[in-house]
């Protein structure tokens, strides 16, 4: 890149010396005069794009300057979408207390409803008139009631995994549109720097063709320019208003309001992905992503199943109490009873079967998803490591080099040592420049926010 920016450099004073000798056509005067309004205008090009405070159609007073910490607080706040789910945690949590309550005894009643020999309805208070009370109380063996209680557990904490996974990706989300809006605030700055400029320009030189001085392929290649340009900055303004859209949903704030992200000059070369080696980024993955801790979970909640399923073939025990006035061969009679399933045609096989089936299901699915995670882990490290090493050889000096060699250019061309067309061609690559310089640093943070979102934390600050 800077062997580049030498090349450049060299031939483009060459030309310049070159050209101090040739006498322009007839356009010098208003060449001249153009010139001077340039630069009266405050030719400000040159200098590093500054973040606009306010978007193109937001007052001032609508606009929320928020950093990257201040973001995060917001969405973890409000975010309906976490709100929502964090709700599954605290539901699952309700059926782990359901699962530990035990059955509820069964009551049965028996009268007579009418008693021929007396003609009453319903003789309660008749000696001589039969009442049946039975209590029956289900006891479940096998420790039936623990597994159910095990695997309600087991869902709590898949409930906590989808939580946290979508939180996961959710701040990833956060993250790059949080810079993405950045860089696009400083891109729009540049085309509105340009636009400005050449609006004025297309009117002086409008000015002067009406009257004869200028030919019009020059005025013609200003307007296209100023048209290409503007079409651009339509372009990034629709970029801008769909990554402003997404932030209003995920900091849920209001549409009207702009959202202006903040970043520090610093902030930007804190952190770098060569202090970080792949052995611990795999470590990290393998504590931190709740989606690989989800298949763990999810197998682990098939072997209590399995668990659970053999319980089931253990018949439960019934314990019974009666009363029977009248009915017996003795006055009220009072009797206890025992009941239980004979597991003679039924042992529960099929749902044992089933379940030893799911936990090989759940393996084979927990190994591929390890082998996923360790495959998302190497591609953002691999990525990431290339981004880097892409920024660190960018001589972050050519912008200011660049613009330095913007004002001779434009002082060359006061003098008329260049023509329109030269002139244009170098107002094109600063803005090429400008526009890669923040794609560069923009394309820098997201393989950063990748790497985090492999491994599922950040792994700069551990």
């Amino acid at each position: 890149m800077t062997f580049a920016v030498e090349i450049m450099s060299t031939t483009l004073f060459n030309m310049i010396l070159h050209l101090t000798s040739v006498l322009f056509s007839p356009i010098r005067t208003a060449l001249t005069v153009w010139a001077a309004l340039s630069l009266s205008t405050g030719f400000a090009i040159a200098q590093t794009p500054v973040i606009n405070t306010n978007t193109p159609t937001t007052p001032a007073s609508d606009t929320l300057r928020l950093t990257l910490a201040q973001a995060d607080e917001q969405f973890k706040a409000h975010n309906l979408t976490v709100l929502a789910t964090q709700l599954g945690i605290s539901e699952n949590q309700a059926y782990e207390i359901q699962s530990q309550l035990r059955i509820n005894p069964a009551i049965y009643v028996e009268t007579m409803p009418y008693n021929q020999q007396t003609k009453e309805v319903l003789p309660f208070r008749q000696s001589n008139a039969q009442q049946v009370v039975q209590v029956q109380q289900l006891i479940r063996l096998a420790g039936k009631r623990n597994k159910q209680l095990a695997i309600a557990r087991t869902s709590t904490e898949l409930a906590t995994d989808r939580f946290y996974d979508l939180l996961r990706t959710l701040t990833y989300q956060l993250h790059t549109t949080f810079y993405d809006l950045y860089y696009a605030r400083q891109t729009l700055t540049v085309y509105n720097q340009e636009i400005t400029t050449l609006q004025q320009t297309v009117a002086l030189y409008q000015q002067q063709f009406d009257k004869g001085n200028v030919p019009l392929k020059d005025l013609t290649r200003l307007k296209a320019y100023l048209f290409s340009l503007t079409t651009e900055r339509q372009q990034l303004l629709r970029r801008l208003i769909d990554d402003q859209a997404d932030l209003v949903v995920l900091l849920n704030t209001s549409p009207s309001t702009a959202i202006q992200p903040v970043v520090a000059p610093e902030a930007i070369n804190r952190f770098t992905v060569n202090s970080l080696t792949i052995n611990n980024l795999f470590q990290l993955a393998e504590q931190h992503r709740f989606d690989l801790k989800g298949y763990r979970d999810q197998a682990k909640q098939e072997q209590q199943n399995l668990t659970l399923q053999k319980a089931m073939a253990v018949p439960d025990l019934t314990l019974q109490g009666t009363y029977d006035r009248n009915g017996s061969y003795i006055s009220n009679y009072f009797g206890v009873g025992v009941g239980i399933s004979l597991p003679v045609l039924n042992k529960n096989q099929g749902n044992i079967q089933a379940a030893k089936i799911r936990i090989q299901s759940s393996q084979q699915l927990l190994s591929a998803y390890n082998l996923q995670v360790d495959s998302d882990v190497e591609r953002a490290y691999t990525k990431a490591l290339q981004t880097e090493q892409l920024y660190q050889t960018f001589d972050q000096r050519f912008n200011d080099d660049f613009g330095r060699l913007i004002d001779g250019v434009t002082t060359n061309y006061k003098k008329q040592n260049i023509d329109v067309v030269e002139f244009l061609d170098f107002f094109d690559s600063y803005k090429s420049s400008q526009l890669q310089f923040a794609q560069l640093q923009n394309d820098r943070m997201h393989s950063l926010e990748e790497v985090s979102f492999a491994v599922g934390t950040n792994p700069f600050q551990n």
